[in-house]
């Protein structure tokens, strides 16, 4: 919101108050509550602006591999966003995903894993998917058939800001979500994200910062070693990490052994044609828009040849 439209914003309050003199007191009384409450959502949106001004954003991540003959950066579409979320912001998060784990200990919730050896708990919101083809001959990707728990509603303020704040666009608002929990020592193994979710979807970072590693050839060796990995980012506790492009596409990703309790959240949108039969689309996650101002330009580079 720039001076002008701050302007005007305050010639309309002085409005009203001048045309409170002929009203009656009860009169009087309801256009000044008026007036204050559009005064205050006023003030609160100026806030939140500031609080979206201030967080940092890389886009200009480089690293070049060779793919299919030819020079490309591999990270190209890479986003990472931090101070998304404060302190207080992040405890009330990790408190709910904690809420939700007793849930899913208690068989209380419909689609979750507690995995052997050096997996990570996860828990899936919105669409139930395998990650890999099922005993049982599923194939990887979403399960149409199958029912899930919905979204958390505070899970749905979080991807509410993430758009409004200029994190994700408007035309790709996640519908659903999974929940990893990781403890000392747990992983996720080298992969690019089934083409079910549409591109971009991001992961949001909580209790501890961790590396996340990507390669066009990143694979897990029979000895737990990774090799192939070409380019290794941190990724700072309250921070949203944004995949597109070659980096949602071209490079893996895995997230090696983590060195204490990790939680992250990676939001997605299902493919239209992909949802399940029973998915309807939630109705506060419709019409979602950034607010009205200019981004900066990226910071510098972080190149890797």
């Amino acid at each position: 919101m720039n001076a002008s439209q701050i302007n005007v914003a305050s010639d309309r309050f002085c409005s009203l108050e001048q045309d409170a003199v002929d009203m009656t007191l009860e009169d009087q009384e309801d256009a000044c509550r008026d007036a204050s409450l559009e005064k205050h959502n006023f003030y609160r949106e100026q806030r939140e602006i500031i609080q979206v001004m201030n967080v940092k954003r890389k886009r200009d991540f480089l690293c070049l591999e060779k793919v299919n003959g030819e020079m490309v950066n591999i990270l190209e579409g890479l986003e990472l966003h931090t101070d998304v979320f404060n302190a207080a912001e992040q405890q009330t998060i990790v408190d709910k995903v904690c809420e939700l784990q007793e849930k899913a200990l208690k068989g209380e919730l419909k689609r979750a894993f507690t995995p052997k050896g050096k997996g990570r708990s996860a828990i899936q919101f919105g669409c139930c998917f395998n990650y890999r083809t099922s005993k049982d001959g599923n194939p990887a990707g979403i399960l149409r058939h199958e029912t899930v728990d919905p979204l958390p509603s505070l899970f749905k303020v979080i991807i509410r800001r993430l758009v409004k704040w200029h994190v994700l666009p408007p035309t790709c608002v996640p519908d659903c979500c999974v929940v990893n929990i990781y403890d000392e020592g747990d992983c996720i193994p080298p992969h690019v994200d089934n083409h079910d979710f549409l591109r971009p979807f991001c992961t949001v970072s909580f209790l501890s910062e961790c590396n996340i590693l990507f390669g066009s050839n990143l694979k897990l060796e029979e000895n737990g070693d990774y090799s192939g990995g070409s380019y290794s980012l941190p990724l700072p506790i309250g921070s949203v990490l944004v995949l597109n492009g070659n980096g949602a596409n071209v490079a893996k990703h895995c997230v090696p052994e983590v060195p204490t309790k990790r939680i992250s959240i990676t939001f997605r949108k299902m493919n239209e044609s992909k949802r399940p039969i029973w998915f309807t689309p939630e109705p506060d996650l419709q019409w979602i828009q950034p607010l009205p101002f200019e981004l900066e330009s990226s910071s510098s580079s972080h190149h890797v040849y």
